[in-house]
């Protein structure tokens, strides 16, 4: 039971970590920048689609 809760530790603690690694890469390429131009893309697709 306890090699059991290891894993689960180990594995838990690793998909976190690629969790922050992705985040820290996301931040550092740019990714959060502009935002607010693609909330209103996808509003003016929306309405496109609702309009058809």
């Amino acid at each position: 039971m306890e090699e059991m809760t290891a894993i689960q530790f180990l594995v838990a603690l690793f998909m976190s970590l690629g969790g922050v690694c992705m985040f820290i890469w996301a931040a550092l390429s740019g990714q959060f920048a502009g935002v607010e131009n693609a909330k209103y893309r996808a509003f003016r697709t929306e309405v496109a689609d609702h309009d058809r």
